[in-house]
């Protein structure tokens, strides 16, 4: 069997960004002649002039008025501009430049948890699907956030859900972080999953997720320490500033989406391109498709480098410190009268200010002599020079942010639509034809059993002990060479998502076991077992347990977060199956198993 080189899927730090879409606009000039020549004639030449003037009057006086408004809302995300905040050049020491990066939080390993939040208003049967999914894999039963819409913005686009999504996590971190009584408290380490809600399906256990967000966070750091040493090439080796390390993990889209026009700007120049293999998708790799009809097959040979919020992943105390970036900037804008309608956007926008910080912090470290640095504001480009300025008063920009290049968490579908199927690892056959038929360049890019699996097989003493990984169905992105822990069906073109959201569901490999996996799990919250055990490999720092949050001990349920109020506290009140999953007339054991064994029973 022809396999992709070896070393295909390391890191390629110097690849190119995406290429632009540019094509040539239909000329309809001559169309629109003989109509103008016409109404011509039709007025005077006086009037006809009066009229011009008045309309360029009117649009010069709408770009004059655009630019103001874009001013003013630069200087409201960034506050007055670098001149007044710096002096434009000078040099700064090492306690400034000490200063300039976020406070390091000391890991002394030891015992977390893993908590499970996803965001939705209302019962239905994608909802119950998505909890399941994760109730059959032995997940921690979700919490569901902004369940009665406290925390959405009515006037805003959307009722500003989308927002919500972002406030309501920080909301329930802040609460879990500063008391005890909630679910036992939490830890700034403990890791928390924000997943959408009614169109994501897990499919392997939370000790794959949770290996791999690791894995996914170390890749990053070395990419990161290689950027920093490149820069100390021409300096001082002894920069007094650290390379920043990851600890929150967004999964990736192939489109830049939105931009501005959200009330967000994303900075997406700045972004770094993906390390993926510049050949990743063949000749074509990054190339954006001339499908005017289809704006998300367009991108489908585009390695991912942007955001897409269906998963993100980060321990709690870095996740509470990035979205109170993000509460701060809803805040800005609201009392402004304007809005923000993303969520994912917004988000990117925080990435966007931290690479720009990232890139001065580099630019710095050129100039490092063993003392003092350099910096000149005339150097840089205009929004660097406001997020540098910002930087030397004390604003913090580095959040450990970063993004799943590799699409082994969640993966969006959408721009992907044909790319992934479902594999036996058993069968390479089925692996070799379903890789020409999507495409692949050069064969199949997987062949083995994810490791992480393997592993399971090995240690696993739980529902899923018995579970032959090799001979179940699972979903693989046939390009990545890559079987992701979930799948995210945002897969939107002729339909796809309603579609794949029914008849997809029958093809996950629990499938035929869900009821008794359901059932055997909730069965045995009881007896809370650690998710995961990660031995240390630094000195002076104790292994690290996951385990599920402390109320699974008792409770058997979902449960809804509702925040406090100035006459109670914050609390989790646990919801019934059928408030989560009935909605119209088909019962949702029906839907949900196909076994026709009617309702879900619990002892």
């Amino acid at each position: 069997m022809k396999r992709a080189p070896p070393g295909y899927f390391a890191s390629f730090l110097d690849q190119s960004i995406s290429k632009t879409d540019n094509r040539i606009l239909p000329n309809y000039e001559h169309q629109a002649m003989a109509t103008r020549a016409t109404g011509l004639r039709r007025c005077s030449q006086l009037i006809c002039q009066g009229v011009i003037w008045q309309i360029i009057f009117l649009i010069a006086l709408t770009i004059s008025l655009f630019f103001s408004a874009l001013s003013a809302s630069n200087h409201m995300r960034y506050g007055p501009s670098p001149e007044d905040r710096a002096p434009s050049s000078g040099v700064i020491g090492r306690q400034v430049i000490e200063a300039l990066g976020p406070v390091p939080s000391r890991d002394s390993g030891g015992e977390r948890r893993l908590r499970i939040f996803m965001p939705a208003d209302s019962p239905h049967i994608n909802l119950c699907k998505s909890v399941m999914s994760a109730v059959a894999l032995g997940y921690p039963l979700p919490t569901l956030l902004n369940w009665s819409g406290e925390f959405n913005h009515p006037e805003w686009h959307f009722a500003g859900s989308h927002i919500a999504k972002l406030e309501s996590l920080l909301s329930v971190i802040e609460e879990l972080l500063g008391q005890t009584d909630l679910d036992g408290g939490a830890d700034e380490h403990d890791l928390a999953v924000l997943v959408d809600a009614y169109d994501i399906w897990f499919q392997m256990p939370p000790s794959v997720l949770i290996e791999r967000y690791h894995r996914l966070n170390n890749q990053a750091n070395e990419r990161i320490q290689r950027e920093w040493q490149r820069a100390q090439q021409n300096s001082s080796s002894d920069f007094p500033m650290s390379p920043p390390e990851q600890s929150i993990i967004v999964t990736t889209a192939k489109d830049c989406q939105p931009d501005w026009e959200s009330g967000s700007d994303p900075h997406y120049a700045h972004w770094p391109p993906s390390p993926m293999p510049s050949d990743m998708y063949g000749e074509g790799t990054d190339q954006v498709l001339p499908l005017l009809f289809d704006p998300a097959r367009k991108y489908r040979n585009i390695r991912p480098r942007c955001i897409n919020s269906g998963m993100i992943m980060g321990t709690m105390g870095a996740l509470r410190q990035t979205l109170r970036r993000c509460k701060r900037k809803i805040e800005t804008v609201a009392r402004s009268g304007r809005q923000l309608w993303s969520d994912q956007a917004l988000l990117a926008e925080v990435v966007g200010e931290q690479e720009m910080w990232r890139e001065w912090m580099r630019e710095l470290e050129t100039t490092w002599d063993g003392t003092m640095s350099k910096y000149d504001f005339s150097t840089l480009s205009p929004e660097m020079r406001i997020i540098a300025a910002k930087a030397l008063t004390g604003e913090q920009f580095e959040f450990g942010i970063g993004l799943d290049y590799n699409f082994t968490t969640i993966p969006a579908t959408c721009s992907s639509e044909e790319d992934g199927s479902f594999i036996k690892f058993s069968d390479e056959n089925a692996m070799r034809e379903a890789s020409l038929k999507a495409g692949v360049p050069n064969g199949p890019r997987t062949t083995t059993l994810p490791e992480e699996l393997t592993n399971q097989a090995n240690t696993e003493k739980g529902l899923l002990s018995n579970i032959l990984w090799g001979n179940v169905p699972l979903y693989t992105d046939l390009f990545f060479g890559v079987t992701p822990v979930g799948i995210h069906h945002n897969a939107y073109i002729d339909g796809l998502k309603p579609k794949r959201l029914k008849q997809w569901w029958s093809k996950m490999w629990f499938y035929p076991l869900l009821r008794e996996l359901v059932t055997a799990h909730l069965q045995s919250l009881g007896t809370i077992r650690p998710l995961l055990n990660m031995p240390s490999r630094q000195e002076g720092k104790a292994d690290v347990t996951y385990w599920p949050p402390g109320m699974q001990s008792h409770v058997k349920q979902v449960t809804v977060f509702e925040s406090a109020t100035a006459d109670k506290p914050a609390k989790l009140t646990p919801i019934d199956w059928d408030g989560v999953c009935q909605k119209g007339r088909t019962p949702w054991y029906d839907e949900l198993f196909g076994d026709g064994n009617g309702p879900l029973h619990i002892e």
